[in-house]
């Protein structure tokens, strides 16, 4: 029982950190990460007894924000969290083909994925916020 308590410290040290010292683009990406950690509780609805289409949702929605972020970044973190939450979601097409997953096995290499998605975020949010204000933030006069 002490994994959701982990993940929750990093998932909160993260947001904390995106919030304290990120620029837009690693708030909305922790806000995404925080709002899909709350949400997936919420949409799940058979136990991993197959694929846990509530969480699909949510796992797809997550993608599409980061990736989102991604193409429109000129960092790399968001391109490599969105690449770790596709694997997420090949877990959930691998329990689609293959109704014989073992529930636990089901959850626990979603939970196994999700830790990369966060560190990706909280490291992108490190090394940018060494760099010191964008240049956009220069120009505005909002990076003194």
């Amino acid at each position: 029982m002490l994994e959701p308590i982990v993940f929750a410290a990093l998932l909160a040290t993260v947001v904390v950190l995106a919030f304290a010292r990120g620029g837009p683009e690693e708030r909305i990406g922790a806000g995404a990460l925080l709002a899909a950690s709350l949400l997936t509780p919420v949409a799940q609805l058979r136990r991993f007894a197959g694929p846990e289409y509530g969480i699909v949702l949510v796992d797809a929605l997550l993608f599409l924000v980061l990736a989102a972020l991604g193409l429109r970044s000129r960092a790399f973190w968001p391109l490599w969290a969105a690449g770790f939450q596709l694997g997420a979601l090949a877990v959930h097409l691998a329990a689609a083909k293959m109704p014989g997953m073992l529930p636990a096995a089901y959850a626990a290499t979603l939970i196994i994925w999700s830790y990369p998605v966060v560190v990706a975020v909280g490291l992108g949010t490190w090394l940018e916020g060494r760099r010191g204000p964008s240049r956009r933030e220069r120009r505005a006069g909002t990076g003194q």
